[in-house]
């Protein structure tokens, strides 16, 4: 599952403009966003209509699921919906808190 999801990051960074520096892979002056804050933008790039939740449709229309986590998981208050707590409790739950590769 960290593969999966570390592929998914991946493909986001090179889509993005978000930035860390990172000056010790390859050489190079470049830069590259943190898990977390990839995460984040995966969230928000979810979040269709911007109200801060993640619907059961807004998961299945972003392939959430692809990352190995089911909409269940995520929603962890059973209200139908994820929020940006819930969103990035349950990855740094899977994956450390998102700084070291974990």
């Amino acid at each position: 599952m960290k593969n999966i999801f570390s592929i998914a990051l991946g493909i986001l960074v090179l889509s993005s403009g978000t930035s860390v520096y990172a000056g010790s892979c390859g050489g190079g002056d470049h830069s590259h966003p943190s898990k977390e804050k990839m995460a984040m933008q995966i969230f928000e790039k979810a979040d269709i209509n911007n109200d801060g939740f993640i619907t059961l449709e807004e998961h299945d229309a972003a392939k959430l699921s692809k990352y190995g986590t089911k909409f269940g998981a995520y929603d962890t208050d059973k209200d139908e919906r994820i929020s940006k707590n819930e969103y990035m409790a349950t990855f740094k739950r899977h994956h450390g808190d998102g700084s070291k590769g974990a």
